[in-house]
């Protein structure tokens, strides 16, 4: 495991109450992608220390939406730009005008 990483948790571990410490931690997880990881140790401390159950929910709800971002952001990445409506329109347009004109060639 990284070993920012393990420091980071053992600081929240250390403060468990410290917002701030689990944000870092949170950061440094996701920049690093190790949300998964992070996810881990949140739904051990869940399982394992009732005291600290609420937040460990809180914290592992924060890490799905972060993820789910994250997917997002890669998903919208992948994808094609959709057509304008003025595209359309002047694809349509420009198809007239050329169906038009090979009719005024072709007819004659």
């Amino acid at each position: 495991m990284d070993e920012d990483l393990e420091r980071a948790w053992n600081d929240v571990l250390a403060a468990w109450d410290d917002g701030d410490r689990h944000k870092r931690f949170l950061v440094l997880a996701e920049t690093t992608d190790r949300l998964a990881e992070a996810g881990r140790r949140y739904r051990e401390v869940k399982e394992h220390d009732p005291e600290r159950r609420a937040e460990a929910e809180r914290r592992i709800d924060e890490i799905l939406g972060r993820a789910m971002a994250r997917m997002k952001v890669i998903e919208q990445r992948d994808e094609k730009p959709s057509r304008s409506k003025l595209e359309w329109v002047a694809f349509g347009v420009s198809a007239a005008l050329i169906a038009a004109a090979l009719y005024q060639l072709l007819g004659r």
